[in-house]
């Protein structure tokens, strides 16, 4: 009986033992488990947050991305305008050049035509003084207007001795200049020509270019100038400076032009 009591007590006395280590142990499980959960929520919570910086970034990314396309689209538009204002600069400078090269061909034009016209007023101004011969300035050219009865007798396409003299003292101050074209024209008046002179010429249109002509070929013949710089041009009477229902309009337009203008 007594063994028995024994056994029991040591049995349980056992029991207890093994109860209390496995209590400890399941305390320090549980310590274990709440550390690992905790550990888990940091870690879950760092990996929100780096979710968080990712998403963030692909956002900045996207924003940068989006910022390089429009700056690059923004880059070649200035590249484009660079290039079209760099174009039109090129343009402006050869049309400023261009005008420049103008503006100093007229400048130089206009000193011509200022000398000659004071020649010439120089060494005509007796006859401009009696108005048998006119000067006129024109932009770029110079008119010099002879009366036809300083030139011609009436009904003749023959000069003057007295129109020689002037054509030569006309030609000596056109020598020096050689870089000038001469064109002589000559203008009529509406009258029908008398019979002598319908028998050489159809019409004022012939008459008027015949004294042109005549005019042309003694400034080459005996005035030396340059052929090459002489033309001649008839209008008969369609291009009156005054009316042809009188004496007065009808002297003014029987007229020789000598204009003289720059070599193109």
């Amino acid at each position: 009986m007594g063994n028995k009591c024994l056994k029991i007590i040591l049995c349980l006395a056992c029991l207890l033992v093994l109860s209390c280590v496995s209590q400890r142990k399941y305390s320090e499980l549980e310590t274990q488990l709440q550390d690992t959960r905790y550990r888990l929520s940091v870690e879950e919570k760092r990996i929100q947050d780096l979710r968080q910086d990712r998403d963030k970034l692909f956002n900045e990314i996207n924003d940068l991305q989006e910022r390089y396309e429009y700056s690059t689209k923004i880059a070649q538009t200035l590249y484009e305008n660079i290039e079209t204002l760099s174009t039109e600069l090129k343009n402006k400078k050869t049309e400023l050049e261009k005008k420049q090269s103008v503006i100093e061909i007229q400048d130089q034009v206009i000193k011509l035509l200022d000398d000659t016209k004071k020649t010439i007023e120089s060494s005509l101004k007796n006859k401009i003084a009696a108005n048998e011969v006119e000067v006129i300035h024109m932009e770029d050219k110079l008119k010099v207007v002879l009366i036809d009865k300083i030139l011609y007798d009436s009904g003749s396409y023959q000069l003057k001795p007295e129109g020689k003299k002037l054509l030569l003292t006309l030609a000596e101050s056109l020598k020096e200049n050689k870089n000038q074209q001469i064109v002589v024209e000559g203008h009529a008046d509406s009258i029908p020509l008398s019979a002598g002179l319908s028998k050489i010429f159809p019409s004022n249109w012939e008459l008027s270019a015949a004294r042109a002509a005549a005019v042309v070929r003694f400034l080459q013949a005996e005035g030396g100038l340059n052929p090459q710089s002489l033309s001649v041009r008839g209008y008969s009477y369609y291009r009156p400076v005054a009316s042809n229902n009188a004496e007065e309009g009808r002297h003014q337009n029987r007229r020789i032009e000598i204009i003289l203008e720059p070599h193109e």
